[in-house]
């Protein structure tokens, strides 16, 4: 789960490039049309696509690492936890104001699907913000939860035998949670 984990947090981490490099060419230099770096793919069932594959993988990650154990979480990493929750959550109102627009772009025959809120507010700025909040939240579950020290830690593959230094408390909870054998809180963890 860690590697997926970290495969998912590279993915946002792209993702936000693109909507920074089109906040900045929309926004800050007046453009009328952006080209990022994957511009050629701007379109809504992918822009649908990409969202959801995002949510799966916080899903796979929080079910993988044991969300059962959520009190013992936010017992030892308070930070990581929360902002997993807060990654799953506002990627899952993504996702819902991607489902709306995809309805609305198949109600008007293609034209461009305003959405929910974007009615009010500036799409692409509030495109960026949802974006760098997921991927902020993201970071602070990621780093929160130790699971960057799991990572870099990791043997090379088919690699065998080899000692491996202890992991943070976060990581071990993060590791160990989803066979359910938590280490019991050491004094470290207060």
């Amino acid at each position: 789960m860690a590697l997926l984990f970290a495969g998912a947090l590279a993915y946002q981490g792209f993702h936000q490039v693109e909507h920074t490099i089109e906040t900045v060419q929309l926004r800050v230099l007046g453009h009328d049309t952006a080209r990022t770096l994957i511009g050629g793919l701007d379109f809504e069932w992918v822009h649908l696509g990409a969202n959801v594959f995002l949510l799966w993988c916080l899903i796979a990650v929080a079910v993988g690492a044991g969300a059962t154990t959520r009190a013992r979480w936010r017992e030892h990493a308070r930070i990581g936890w929360w902002g997993l929750c807060a990654a799953l959550t506002v990627q899952g109102y993504h996702v819902v104001e991607h489902l709306v627009r995809i309805v609305q772009y198949l109600a008007s025959g293609g034209e461009y699907p305003p959405g929910t809120v974007t009615t009010v507010l500036d799409p692409v700025w509030f495109h960026f913000g949802v974006n760098l909040t997921v991927f902020v939240a993201m970071a602070a579950g990621f780093f929160g939860l130790g699971v960057h020290r799991d990572v870099l830690m990791a043997p090379p593959a088919g690699a065998r035998g080899g000692t491996r230094t202890r992991m943070p408390r976060g990581a071990e909870i993060f590791k160990t949670s989803a066979s359910g054998q938590i280490p019991p809180p050491g004094p470290e963890s207060r």
